[in-house]
């Protein structure tokens, strides 16, 4: 540490990050890691810390695999200083984010929230919730389909498994040969030989082993395949308008830009994601007054516990679903979510300011989105008010609704023009009365963005959730893991967000950590 102060150039990132990790509480926390990793069986371990502190500045270097990793731990001569001139390979980070315990590795990130409570910056009244994709470290065209599991199966009870060596693998093609002339009039043996023998790289012992894994998620998901190199991910839509195997990253950030929690969740939008992450944060939330306790100088655990109570979660359309709003009235817990209809007015709105296209439909003069929503109905592009008339009950036929709560089901709302007199196109317009089908719980909320005090505040959200977001993204706007499985992505996340927090503090306070 004292010489890399003495250097010139140093990076002030590093110096940051070793001031953190040698800390008195990730010392405490790092002990608790090494007690996992205590063996007399082999080499030494290298000591947690180390690994901590260059996985933490390499994500800083938004380094994309850990090859890219060992190797800087071999060229960086600021990293040979901290490392001691030891060079850890990729399996040794690869390992630590692997076996690490999930909980100490929250606890690492929870320690900058007890740093910035301490320093009064930590004020989480109003939590911002935003995702994104991250690309998982698997590939989309590398996967395995239910037929193919069964196949595998068969080779299995066939004895003929290869353990992916030439001689091997030529063994295996060999027999299944010898076995089309055997089943020759057996259609169901044929086909699976047949499958079989287009991909035998597949048809190995470690992949037989996985095969329960790739089963159990194939039937809880109803898909056709699975990744095999990372079985937990799901096949999504991309910002960048592909499909590829990734993990839906869920991120809640307060009023000045610091991360509260992060969670990778298996759900290939945000439409139901919510209740997935309440539990997440309240554990966060836990621990965090535990550490504030244990570790902290203020002790303001009824003021954290107050802004808990009172705090209101703000989200945008993508949230906005019975769903979600349901899971979080069940938590008693304030919420503000763009409603869709709201969200493609604003969206229009921007267009017209950037000079872009507007979507109106295919009547843009008398389509019911060029409608402004108002309190209690809408005002039409000339300027007459739609009043809200009535609310009925629907008589579902086909959709069972009984399981639902009262107000998740769909009712509804009708509305009608107050005077249509002098219109242009008073004999053309199909919308002088309007039927919405919702559900109470929707119809409330875009009731409340009538209101210009919802609006307001609702715009904190966009660059406070897209600068958060774009910094853990690479250079060319996407997120990927480096992590090899789920467990580790999620300690992955976790270590990411403690190097944002970090710099955060730093920008913060005006000083280093």
């Amino acid at each position: 540490m004292c010489e890399l102060k003495k250097l010139k150039n140093r990076p002030n990132a590093l110096l940051m990050i070793i001031e953190f990790v040698f800390s008195p509480v990730i010392q405490s926390l790092i002990n608790e890691l090494n007690s996992k990793f205590d063996s007399n069986v082999g080499r030494p371990a290298y000591p947690r810390e180390m690994l901590l502190g260059v996985l933490l500045y390499c994500f800083h270097l938004k380094m994309e695999n850990l090859i890219e990793v060992e190797r800087e731990c071999s060229k960086n001569r600021f990293l040979r200083i901290f490392t001691c001139n030891t060079e850890p390979k990729s399996s040794t980070f690869k390992r630590f984010l692997e076996e690490s315990d999930r909980i100490v590795i929250k606890k690492i990130f929870i320690a900058t929230l007890v740093k910035l409570n301490d320093l009064r910056f930590l004020n989480f009244t109003k939590l911002f919730l935003d995702g994104t994709d991250a690309l998982v470290n698997g590939s989309k065209h590398y996967k395995i389909t239910l037929d193919e599991i069964n196949a595998l199966k068969q080779l299995k009870k066939w004895n003929i498994l290869h353990n992916n060596t030439k001689n091997s693998i030529n063994r295996t093609k060999l027999i299944l040969e010898e076995k089309l002339e055997i089943y020759a009039h057996d259609e169901e043996k044929l086909k699976l030989i047949n499958l079989a023998l287009k991909r035998i790289e597949l048809y190995n012992i470690r992949m037989y082993k996985k095969r329960k894994e790739f089963e159990q998620i194939l039937l809880e998901r109803d898909t056709k395949y699975v990744c095999i190199t990372f079985p937990s991910a799901v096949m999504m839509q991309t910002k960048k308008g592909m499909y590829n195997y990734a993990l839906n990253l869920q991120e809640w950030m307060t009023e000045n830009h610091i991360i509260i929690n992060g969670t990778l969740i298996e759900e290939p939008n945000d439409h139901y994601s919510i209740k997935y992450l309440l539990n997440d944060l309240k554990e966060t939330f836990d621990i965090l007054i535990e550490m504030q306790e244990k570790f902290g100088e203020r002790r303001n655990y009824r003021e954290i516990q107050k802004r808990i109570d009172e705090m209101i979660i703000i989200a945008d359309s993508g949230y906005f679903t019975d769903e979600n709003m349901y899971a979080l009235e069940q938590e008693k817990i304030r919420y503000i979510i763009m409603p869709k209809s709201i969200s493609q007015q604003v969206n229009n709105n921007f267009r017209k300011m950037k000079g872009l296209p507007v979507k109106y439909g295919k009547n843009p003069e008398t389509s019911k989105k060029k409608f402004r929503r108002v309190k209690n109905g809408y005002i039409c592009p000339f300027d007459r008010f739609i009043e809200f008339k009535s609310v009925n009950t629907i008589n579902f036929r086909k959709k069972d609704v009984s399981h639902l709560p009262e107000r998740m089901i769909e009712k509804s709302y009708k509305f009608k023009s107050v005077s249509c007199r002098g219109c242009p196109y008073i004999d053309t317009c199909k919308h002088k009365s309007i039927e919405e089908r919702i559900s109470p719980l929707q119809y409330e909320m875009i009731e409340k963005f009538t209101d210009k005090r919802y609006n307001k505040l609702y715009k904190q959200r966009f660059p406070i959730s897209e600068g958060i977001n774009g910094f853990i993204k690479s250079t060319n706007g996407i997120f990927k893991l480096i992590s090899p499985n789920k467990k580790a992505a999620d300690n992955e996340l976790m270590l990411r967000n403690t190097l944002y927090n970090l710099i955060r503090t730093v920008n913060l306070k005006g000083t280093a950590y």
